[in-house]
């Protein structure tokens, strides 16, 4: 009897003690889960701060579209003029708080954001924008060669948007919109063909300068994401060349073009989602034309 009862203590305090260990080590594992959490938010946040919406898509919605997106605006413009027709929000841009403000225009179409910049936050900010845009088409905001302010400005060119810092009546801005392209030489694009990307000072892809490539599409709507037609621009200093994507490879979701060597030459390699697949054309520039000369749905070696 006695035996019995010393056999069971013996199981219940084994027991006792591996449910012990069990929980020890479950607390120690869990502990260590929050600090990779916090490093995803602190990831999320960073990207969040910088650029917090796509305005690629906000620059293609309607007022009430962008009120469903970002909800009841902090005050709005009563709509009577171009000046007034406005929502504003409270957001954190490029790591600032800022009082956003989104202008509509005719149809209640959306076609600008503006960010009123305080002057000791004006450096911090371009270097933000810097980082996150990358090397600037023209960079002359804080230029003092150039006198007047309003003359000066430092502008970006990414997925479509134009990122511009000015001076208006001598107050610094952000002011952010779709970039159009002017159409100088009167090439074949559209009505209203829009500047997706731009590249300067690319060498090796015509003999003995460097040239500014340009990726330009044109939408069926104005509120659609979507390039129906894509086109190649490259502009030296004899004029500009156009190239026009393949018939059953044209249009496409969030195009995008690298400077690539595809079999030992240089070519503009364009790439554009269709939602199901993924299609690469390559661009060589000879003979004073740009002629496709790869076409795939996988991207060259």
């Amino acid at each position: 009897m006695l035996e019995e009862k010393f056999f069971r203590k013996l199981i219940m305090t084994i027991m006792v003690f591996l449910i012990l260990f069990v929980a020890v080590l479950y607390g120690l594992y869990y502990k260590k889960q929050p600090t990779l959490e916090v490093k995803n938010e602190e990831t999320v946040s960073k990207k969040t701060d910088n650029i917090p919406v796509d305005l690629f898509q906000v620059f293609s919605m309607m007022k009430d579209d962008l009120k469903v997106k970002l909800g009841e605006p902090k005050q709005a413009g009563d709509g009577s003029d171009y000046e007034n027709k406005y929502l504003d929000y409270s957001q954190t841009w490029f790591g600032k708080s800022f009082v956003a403000r989104y202008y509509y225009g005719d149809y209640s179409r959306m076609y600008q954001t503006n960010l009123k910049l305080k002057n000791e936050d004006a450096k911090s900010i371009y270097e933000e924008m810097k980082s996150q845009l990358g090397t600037p088409v023209v960079d002359t905001f804080f230029d003092s060669k150039v006198e007047d302010l309003d003359m000066r400005i430092t502008y970006w060119l990414k997925d479509s948007v134009r990122y511009a810092m000015v001076y208006d009546e001598s107050v610094p801005f952000v002011k952010m919109k779709l970039e159009y392209y002017k159409n100088p030489d009167n090439h074949n694009v559209g009505e209203r063909p829009i500047i997706i990307q731009r590249m300067d000072k690319v060498s090796n892809l015509v003999d003995g300068e460097t040239v500014s490539v340009l990726l330009v599409g044109e939408k069926p709507e104005y509120t659609s994401t979507y390039y129906k037609h894509i086109y190649v621009i490259v502009g030296t200093k004899n004029g500009s060349y156009l190239g026009r994507m393949p018939n059953n490879n044209d249009g496409g979701f969030a195009p995008n073009f690298t400077i690539k060597d595809i079999k030992g030459t240089t070519n503009i390699l364009v790439e554009t989602d269709n939602e199901y697949t993924k299609w690469y054309v390559g661009f060589e520039f000879k003979d004073k034309k740009l002629n496709a000369v790869y076409s795939s749905e996988k991207s060259p070696n």
